[in-house]
Formats: C-alpha cells, sequence, structure tokens
C-alpha cells in the first residue's frame, strides 16, 4: 500500500485509535507493559520499517496508521465489531434521517402556512419572516461564533458581562467540584479528576474536529427543512390558487416596500430579469391588503407576482448557504484530519515503545539492603536493534533537573538514559526547583527565547515522592511559557541505589504519577518510566 494511502486517516480511524488506546490503558501491571512494548515493538520491525523507502525515514503518520491497522487485524480476527465501523455505520444512517426529517418538517411547515381558504392572502412578510430572516439570524450567529472562535475570545475578555459570567460559571463548577470531592475517598477522586482530564485533553488534541459530524448533521437538516420548504411552496402554486399580500401597520409606502425587495433580490436579479426576480412597483401597490377595504379589489396577476420571489429567496438564503456550510464543514474534516500531527503525550509513548530496541537483562545487582535488583543491559536481540529510520520520530530534549538531586545525577548519566530510552541527544541541563526566583528566571528565559521545532522537555522527578500541589504548578507555568508545541516528559526515575540515581521505578508510583498530570488536561503532558523495566 503506497505511503498517501496508508496515512489517509478518518473518523472511524480515530475512534478505532482512541479504543485501541484505552483497552492497552487498561493494562497496568509490569507483566502488562512489557507485553505492550514487545507488541509494539514487533509491529513497528515486521510492518513500519519495511515500509519505508530506502533514504527516507519514518513518517508519525505512516507509523501510528500502520499500528493500528495491524491491530484491526489482530481485533477483526477475533470476529469482533470495532467501534469505529459502527459508529461509521450509524453516522450515515443519521445523515439520511437528518435530511429525510428535515424535509417532513419543512415540508409540513410550508403546508400549514400556505393554507389558502380565499378569504385573507398569505401575508408575504409574515412568510420572509419565518422562513428566511429567522435563517439569516441563525446564520449571523454562525458567524459571530466563528469570529469568536478564531479570535478566541479575545474581544469579549474587555465586556464586563462576559467576565461576570465567567466568574459565575467558573465559582459554580468549582464549588460543585468541592462538594462531591468532600465525598469521595482520595482514590476515587484521583480517578475522577484524571477522567476529567482526559476529557479536557481529548478536546484539545482534536478541537473542533469532533463538532463537526454534529455541525454536518445540522446542516443537512437545514437543507433537507429548505428543499421541503422549497417543493412544498412550488406544489402548492401549481397546484391551488394561491394569493400573496402584503399589509402592516406601519405606514409603509409601495415605493418603500419596492425598494427593500430589490435589494432582498440583489444576489439573484442578475441572474434572472424582468418580473420573476421580484415584483415590480405596480404588482407591490397592486397586492397591497388593506383591512377595511378586503381583498376583493385587488388584481389576481398581483397577487401571484410575489411567490417566485420567495421562492428565490428561500434558495438563495436559505438552502445555498446551508449547502455551502455542509460543503465547507466536510473539507474542514479533512483538512483537519490530515493537519493531525500526532505529537501528543499517547501517541509519543506509542512511538517509544515502537522505536525503542527490546532490551534483555544480563545480570543483577545487589543493593545496600542485599535485595537483589534487575539491571537493564543494552542487549539486543538479532533484528531488533535501532536503525536510522527509527529516528525520525524522535526528539532532541533540553532536561530539567530538580536541585536536590543534580548532584547525584552526573551528565554521562543522564545522557546515557536519555540516550538508551528516547534515542535522544540532550541540548541543555537546567537545574529547578532551588528557589522561586531560580525558577521563575528560568521560565522567563524559556518564554522570551522560544524553543526551536525540534526540542521537547524532560522533566526529571523522582517517582517515590508524591506529585506535590508546588511541582504541579511549576509544570502549568512551564507550559505557558513554552507555548503548545513542545511536550513535556516527565522522567520519573525510583529510589537510589549506592552507585545510581537511574533506577526502575515501581507500578504504583507510576499509577500515582500517570493519575495526577492525566488531570492536568494537558495531551502534550506525559509521564514515562526514564529506565527500562527490563524483563
Amino acid at each position: 500500500m503506497e505511503d498517501h494511502q496508508v496515512k489517509k486517516w478518518s473518523f472511524r480511524d480515530i475512534i478505532d485509535l482512541e479504543y485501541f488506546f484505552h483497552k492497552d490503558a487498561v493494562s497496568q501491571s509490569a507483566e502488562d507493559q512489557h507485553y505492550l512494548n514487545e507488541r509494539d515493538r514487533n509491529i513497528f520491525l515486521d510492518s513500519v520499517r519495511p515500509g519505508i523507502k530506502e533514504g527516507k525515514t519514518a513518517d508519525r503518520q505512516f507509523t501510528i496508521k500502520t499500528w493500528l491497522n495491524r491491530r484491526r487485524e489482530e481485533e477483526t480476527a477475533e470476529e469482533a465489531v470495532l467501534p469505529g465501523e459502527g459508529f461509521e455505520s450509524l453516522y450515515g444512517s443519521f445523515r439520511l434521517l437528518f435530511i429525510l426529517a428535515g424535509l417532513v418538517v419543512g415540508g409540513g411547515a410550508g403546508l400549514s402556512f400556505l393554507t389558502y381558504t380565499g378569504n385573507r392572502p398569505v401575508n408575504v412578510f409574515v412568510y420572509l419572516t419565518v422562513f428566511v430572516v429567522s435563517q439569516v439570524l441563525l446564520l449571523l450567529l454562525l458567524f459571530v461564533l466563528a469570529i469568536y472562535r478564531l479570535k478566541k475570545g479575545a474581544f469579549l475578555s474587555s465586556c464586563p458581562l462576559y467576565r461576570a459570567i465567567g466568574r459565575f460559571m467558573f465559582r459554580t463548577v468549582l464549588w460543585a467540584r468541592n462538594r462531591v470531592s468532600d465525598k469521595l475517598g482520595a482514590d476515587r477522586r484521583s480517578r475522577a479528576e484524571a477522567i476529567l482530564g482526559i476529557i479536557k485533553s481529548k478536546g484539545r488534541t482534536y478541537g473542533i474536529l469532533f463538532i463537526l459530524p454534529i455541525f454536518i448533521l445540522t446542516q443537512l437538516f437545514a437543507m433537507g427543512f429548505n428543499l421541503g420548504l422549497l417543493v412544498t411552496t412550488l406544489f402548492k402554486v401549481i397546484t391551488a390558487d394561491i394569493a400573496f399580500g402584503w399589509q402592516s401597520t406601519l405606514q409603509l409606502s409601495s415605493a418603500a416596500v419596492h425598494t427593500l425587495v430589490q435589494k432582498i433580490a440583489l444576489p439573484w436579479s442578475w441572474l434572472v430579469a424582468g418580473d420573476p426576480a421580484f415584483p415590480s412597483l405596480a404588482q407591490i401597490e397592486g397586492s397591497r391588503i388593506i383591512l377595511k377595504e378586503g381583498i376583493y379589489h385587488l388584481s389576481t396577476p398581483d397577487l401571484a407576482s410575489w411567490w417566485p420571489f420567495l421562492c428565490f429567496s428561500v434558495l438563495f438564503y436559505g438552502l445555498l448557504p446551508r449547502l455551502l456550510l455542509f460543503l465547507g464543514a466536510v473539507a474542514a474534516q479533512r483538512r483537519h484530519l490530515r493537519a493531525l500531527d500526532f505529537r501528543q503525550g499517547v501517541y509519543e509513548q506509542l512511538l517509544l515503545r515502537m522505536t525503542t530496541p527490546l532490551v534483555s537483562t544480563r545480570g543483577r545487582r545487589v543493593d545496600d539492603a542485599g535485595a537483589a535488583v534487575k539491571v537493564p543491559q543494552a542487549d539486543y536481540s538479532g533484528k531488533d536493534k535501532a536503525a536510522p529510520d527509527d529516528q525520525a520520530v524522535r526528539r532532541n530534549l533540553l532536561v530539567l533537573i530538580p536541585d536536590d538531586i543534580a548532584d547525584a545525577c552526573p551528565q554521562e548519566e543522564i545522557e546515557s538514559a536519555v540516550r538508551n530510552r528516547f534515542a535522544a541527544s540532550i541540548t541543555q541541563l537546567m537545574r529547578i526547583n532551588k528557589d522561586y526566583e531560580t525558577d521563575a528566571e528560568i521560565l522567563a528565559t524559556l518564554k522570551k527565547s522560544s524553543l526551536p521545532a525540534d526540542i521537547d522537555i524532560l522533566l526529571i522527578q523522582e517517582a517515590w515522592q508524591p506529585p506535590i500541589a508546588e511541582y504541579i504548578t511549576f509544570i502549568k507555568n512551564l507550559r505557558q511559557a513554552i507555548g503548545h508545541g513542545p511536550c513535556i516528559r516527565l522522567g520519573l526515575i525510583g529510589k537510589p541505589l549506592a552507585d545510581t540515581i537511574f533506577t526502575p521505578i515501581k507500578e504504583v508510583n507510576r499509577k500515582i504519577w500517570t493519575r495526577r498530570i492525566t488531570a492536568l488536561g494537558d495531551p502534550c503532558v506525559y509521564a514515562v518510566g526514564l529506565v527500562n523495566n527490563a524483563s
């Protein structure tokens, strides 16, 4: 299969990908993690590397899509129905259902409104208000919301009402969270915060991508509504003697109404010349309804002159804008799918498993307590050797080390750990958490100098220590300083031994830190053991 075909993504792919990530996230034990490492590395060696053309390097989209296809093959071999396939089938049914619902509602509304008893003509102004003006207002609202999203709310931030509403909503959510948190244990509370973090993270990862299917369905309903209304109006005009007129309590002259109608008809008046575009001044004057005079003195041709104008109004202000929005949403959906860079933490961890050679244990070291500790050695199997192609998904790292462990971290050991775990190079080492002023200076420097596109942040942290609030605050401030581009990797290490601080972490500590970092809701912040737990 060609690279561009493999890299083409759809909603089905995204849903299946998240499904497999969820399945893997359930695997929490050390044995499960070793299985994931072995499985994903073998997928890379067997399926990804052979698909890389000579002289080229592995691409993130190609690598992850190939992994997804392999997982699908394994799953479908067990005759399982994947959620992506179910979504695709259900969404197809919903598209048809929304179109039919729109046709029924639009047609029914048209039939009800155009019921003519012969005593009172159909009021043109009411028809335009109900079926055209209302839709124009909705389109204007959509336009304002789009501008708001593009501006990220900057133009509303100075509005006192906006700030008051924002503060009220924030305090309400905070109060509700605190009330619920008081009734939950520490473990259940951390789980709930992690779930909320995952939801927030997925929102940041995919952004508008998951809103577009709903938006598309809405446009399909609106297209069906306008089409049903248009067909019903034409049907009533053809099969019945419908009279259209206008009246108003306001002292509107026929000339003023003619000017208004002329402006409304601008979108199609260049296409349709003459009377069909809009009624003439004489026809407008001849279709004016005066309550005390009735309609019997009005001319039938004048009363029938309005229907082309009304149909064109529905077509150009109702149906065509919805069609354009539908096509634009489909194009935006494809563009966002193509633009997925898979730079977030969950993808980084997958790529790390795929591109890290499997390590076996060749010996044991005895610590001060006399307990045997497994020590991973660089012992690779025949086919499992790092290749230049593996490095396409790797990035250079700026390493931040807490001041209290910096002296116990010789630079050569840090470089060795980073090279073995990430196959990356260190661009710079910086001490953090010495004092508030030093951290503030470091953050200001990072914000001012902006990191190159190929550099991520690595925070080295002892996993056996709990994630205190001050440390989490530092991570949040670090994100604000470096922007949303670079990933922040939390490199966890275990309790130090007599001759090294770089030891594997315990599973319980990994869970605690992973859960706490997940609660941040930042898709580009993730925790990973800096030292492999070798088997």
